[in-house]
């Protein structure tokens, strides 16, 4: 048998590594293509997602593929899991098999510097997936040229959720994930701190009143997800989704432009997280969650003034805390003549 073996972290798999594996089993005439996840890996800008969470969404993302199978072989061995250990610790349990290694443009670039290459060729045949065309070929190598697709974990963990299958995206939006990182590339460094600290309240709030905390977090994260629009820009979004708010204030346009993005560009359907979402700034709040997050937003301890008596109230009693909070806040919109 004929098998593939592509090795990555799948932080998370996503439609490119399918269309690899679709490519493969095609142009290289394989039987299977293994999908071999990384234990752990020596990330310094990110902690790696948890192992059994990565294998999950693999496992939603492979069920249509008969021919794809996950390979958990690393999950046992000594880290760092070197590819030569995967290769050999394979060919002994599987030793009728012909292995296929699967590499990128970049790791063919490098490979010479992967630990006992020369061993490693003698165990396996090396694929190359090229972007473009192979300047220097090589004896033993397979060539995959031309092969383009524009999907990455990086863009997916930064919100390309339209690159992740349904079920994949499912998972991600269940457990939380890639929410952070989201916030971050869609906000400036100051509006995303701001952004940390009104989930971390909104939590805190949550869990104090009986709400979901997984929610609130990702409410609170995700709040001022369209903030960074200009005037023009939100005018746009405004003017095809919400015409019914174009009289208001353009800078409260975000908090509906926000809830529309959540669905339309992350794919996130929760209807108490959109509502919390839209209704963050002019404070029509009619869930739990949407009164935690239009607190949190207003009391950010971020903000740098004394919130002490506001948030014992909210702690204590939500609805009344709510009221407070929304008072103060309704006298000060009239003092910046703003129409919400």
């Amino acid at each position: 048998m004929k098998i593939g073996l592509l090795g990555g972290t799948f932080d998370p798999i996503h439609n490119g590594h399918l269309a690899i594996a679709k490519t493969a089993l095609k142009q290289l005439r394989l039987d299977q293509v293994w999908f071999v996840p990384s234990l752990k890996t020596p990330l310094k800008d990110r902690v790696l997602t948890p192992f059994e969470l990565r294998v999950a969404m693999m496992e939603k993302a492979l069920q249509p593929y008969r021919r794809m199978k996950i390979c958990l072989v690393e999950k046992d061995l000594p880290t760092p899991s070197y590819t030569i250990n995967t290769v050999r610790t394979l060919k002994k349990q599987v030793p009728d098999a012909d292995f296929v290694w699967i590499i990128g443009d970049d790791q063919y670039a490098n490979l010479d510097h992967w630990k006992d290459v020369d061993q490693l060729r003698q165990l396996v045949q090396f694929a190359v997936f090229s972007r473009q065309g192979i300047a220097v070929k090589q004896p033993g190598f397979l060539y995959v040229e031309n092969f383009a697709h524009s999907a990455s974990s990086t863009a997916v963990r930064q919100g390309a959720l339209k690159d992740v299958p349904k079920s994949v995206r499912r998972i991600i939006h269940d457990s939380g994930l890639y929410v952070e990182e989201i916030a971050k590339a869609y906000c400036h460094p100051r509006r995303y701190q701001h952004c940390v600290s009104v989930s971390e309240l909104a939590v805190k709030l949550a869990k104090a009143h009986g709400v979901n905390p997984r929610k609130a977090y990702i409410a609170g994260m995700l709040h001022d997800i369209a903030k960074g629009l200009d005037e023009e820009a939100a005018r746009n979004w405004i003017e095809v989704y919400w015409p019914q708010a174009l009289d208001q204030s353009w800078k409260i346009w975000h908090q509906y432009i926000g809830a529309t993005w959540l669905k339309t560009r992350l794919y996130l359907y929760d209807r108490e997280i959109i509502e919390a979402v839209r209704e963050h700034t002019t404070g029509d709040c009619r869930s739990d969650l949407a009164k935690i997050i239009y607190i949190a937003d207003k009391i950010d301890p971020g903000r740098g003034y004394d919130i002490r008596r506001q948030l014992a109230v909210c702690m204590k009693d939500l609805d009344q805390g709510f009221h407070l909070v929304q008072q103060e806040q309704k006298m000060y919109l009239r003092k910046e003549g703003l129409n919400v």
